[in-house]
């Protein structure tokens, strides 16, 4: 198999503490990977570290060979925008500073010095304005990531608190004609035969998830346990190449979490690529194909269920023996 995400050498530190130190590995395309540790092993930093919500310190998280960083820059489009906000900027600057020089006109220069004060701040804004922009979204994008196929869910559920449980699942899918504003005067019989078919998916998702009963409810009128489920709806919606599962079962009933366990098991199958962080060992020893162990933000060992079962440095990080 070929390693669809390579972790090397990955670092976070929030001021003195060290979260991930060095972590390096690999995860195969078309498997199910665990990643699990005891409290402060350093996991869900790594897991926000792969998904693009946070920048490492050092050290690389390549997606099909291609950097993290390099996939969150902004597109030419996003480019073009910033630099035409950036010249209306410089412009109404300098415009008011016209204004201001015409009425300073009868002192002389004073009109012209200050027209070019105008124009040379309105540039120099705009500049900065484009330079910070850039920056502040080039390592907080993952998005773009969803866009090209990798995707995560979180322990704490992020569902649109007040659109029904329908609506939620009907968002997922990229590309939408309704993105477009234009679609919305000029091709509304696309608009709606798009529509109806992402919401007959919705309704098949719901039924998986044996969520049909709730389709109509307010997602934030959810138990706990049912917001899981429906974090989980939102990104199949997407159908990505790589699916980050943060506690996937937690709050899940034990006949629901087999249910779930059956299905990412044929997705995988089907290709699909599935990284879980799962403190229920038993979920993770009977779906995994290999289980990564952190330790003190460090890959203390991998290998497959038996192997990391039986093995000492495992038992000892987990059970805290000298």
């Amino acid at each position: 198999m070929t390693a669809i995400l390579e972790i090397e050498n990955l670092q976070k530190r929030y001021g003195g503490i060290t979260a991930v130190d060095g972590a390096t590995f690999g995860i195969e395309e078309g498997s199910i990977t665990g990643l699990i540790g005891p409290n402060g092993a350093g996991k869900t930093t790594t897991f926000n570290l792969i998904s693009g919500f946070e920048e490492p310190d050092g050290g690389s998280v390549r997606f099909r060979g291609e950097d993290l960083q390099d996939l969150m820059e902004p597109s030419r489009d996003e480019r073009v925008i910033w630099g035409g906000a950036s010249a209306i900027t410089a412009g109404t600057i300098g415009g008011i500073a016209g204004v201001a020089g015409l009425g300073l006109g009868t002192v002389g220069g004073l009109g012209t010095l200050a027209v070019g004060a105008g124009l040379g701040a309105g540039f120099y804004a705009g500049q900065e304005r484009v330079r910070q922009a850039r920056e502040g979204h080039t390592n907080s994008r993952p998005f773009m990531l969803a866009r090209q196929g990798l995707v995560r869910t979180f322990q704490i559920t992020r569902e649109l608190t007040e659109m029904t449980v329908l609506e939620n699942l009907m968002l997922a899918p990229q590309g939408q004609a309704g993105e477009n504003l234009l679609n919305t005067w000029l091709r509304r019989d696309l608009m709606a035969s798009e529509e109806a078919e992402v919401r007959e998916q919705a309704r098949e998702m719901l039924k998986l998830l044996e969520l049909d009963h709730v389709s109509d409810e307010r997602a934030g009128n959810l138990s706990g346990g049912q917001r899981k489920l429906l974090e989980l709806g939102r990104v199949l919606m997407i159908d990505p190449e790589v699916i980050l599962l943060d506690e996937p079962v937690a709050g899940v009933n034990p006949s629901l979490t087999r249910k779930l366990m059956d299905r990412i098991e044929t997705l995988r199958d089907e290709g699909y690529t599935f990284c879980i962080v799962e403190h229920d060992m038993e979920v993770i020893m009977n779906l995994s194909d290999t289980i990564v162990v952190m330790s003190e933000g460090d890959v203390l060992v991998e290998g497959d269920p038996e192997e990391i079962q039986e093995d000492e440095a495992v038992i000892d990080a987990y059970l805290g023996v000298d």
